[in-house]
């Protein structure tokens, strides 16, 4: 049976910290290097120069920068990103508020597209060389190559304009608090379904691509005849002897896919409305809101980064042999 080691623990932990570490120090240089200051923002024409160093000293921007980017570094291990420069509000407080709207998108499309793509990349490596095979594959990289911004807005004209049928951005409708809590969820899936399409319909590919790879590999492996003779039915052999030894590569192509949906999520969020943290770090930058916008992007990275160890940890699940920490 396969285990984990505390050594192999300890060790990816340590990489996630230095990955991290990295994501700060790269954003400590990034906001030095743009031109003007973080509270630029808040610097009226009337304003006089000590009231412009006071402002400057509550942002700790006055500090030598060696002590700018300890405090920096330390802050961020902590999740202290300090105060938005339009809002004045706490930053983590922001983005705290915009987590979760992120996860609720983030989460049914990834389940969703990992499960279809795994699914019919099965079906067509099955059926390798048909005609649905081929169809399958000329489609997958079709939407494989389509921005998320275009797909979403065909998904708004349609469903939205045309149809009438889903609604055509936010969360939930305005008054949403003075619903029940059948009614709230209704609205919820509503306007969740065409930013879960927008993501679920293109990052099905890259799994659906691998799996049905690895499946013409495994199709014609000894143990596939082996089963046909002890009498399994065609179904079982495709999915409990051929599906169940061809996921590892799919379960590695999902460090990708993470990365490509948060990525993606961005600008679906923006698409649609969608008050996530995608949404935030978009409007950020527009408002020259660097904290702001620094702060979810690193908040971004973490989601990478812990999706990346969970995703290895996943590996124990589906094939037994492996043996996470041992000797190579």
């Amino acid at each position: 049976m396969a285990r984990i080691t505390g050594r192999y623990v300890l060790r990816r932990l340590g990489i996630s910290a230095v990955t991290l570490y990295a994501i700060a120090t790269l954003l400590f240089v990034l906001l030095h290097a743009m031109p003007g200051s973080p509270v630029d923002q808040l610097v009226g024409p009337s304003m006089t120069a000590e009231q412009i160093q006071n402002l400057e000293q509550r942002f700790g921007l006055n500090a030598p920068l060696w002590e700018q980017y300890v405090q920096f570094i330390t802050n961020y291990l902590v999740f202290d990103f300090g105060y938005s420069v339009t809002s004045l509000e706490p930053v983590s407080e922001r983005i705290l508020n915009r987590l979760f709207p992120t996860l609720i998108l983030f989460v049914p499309a990834f389940v969703l597209q990992y499960s279809l793509g795994t699914i019919l990349g099965t079906y067509f490596g099955w059926k390798r060389g048909s005609k649905t095979d081929l169809g399958g594959f000329m489609a997958g990289l079709t939407l494989y190559s389509i921005p998320f911004f275009w797909l979403g807005w065909i998904l708004l004209w349609v469903f939205s304009y045309q149809l009438n049928l889903l609604p055509s951005g936010h969360m939930l409708p305005p008054f949403a608090s003075q619903f029940g809590w059948v009614d709230a969820v209704v609205n919820l899936v509503r306007h969740l379904t065409l930013p879960v399409l927008a993501l679920a319909l293109i990052g099905w590919a890259g799994p659906m691509l691998v799996m049905r790879t690895t499946m013409q590999d495994v199709v014609n492996a000894d143990y596939i005849d082996f089963a046909r003779a002890q009498g399994y039915p065609e179904s079982t052999v495709m999915t409990r002897f051929g599906a169940r030894n061809a996921l590892i590569p799919v379960v590695t192509q999902a460090i990708i896919g993470i990365a490509f949906m948060i990525d993606g999520s961005v600008i679906v969020e923006t698409v649609f409305s969608w008050p996530g943290l995608g949404k935030l770090l978009v409007d950020s930058v527009l408002a020259k809101d660097l904290p702001t916008a620094l702060a979810a992007f690193y908040v971004l990275g973490v989601l990478i980064v812990v999706l990346r160890f969970l995703t290895d940890i996943v590996y124990t699940m589906i094939d037994p042999r492996i043996e996470f920490g041992g000797s190579d």
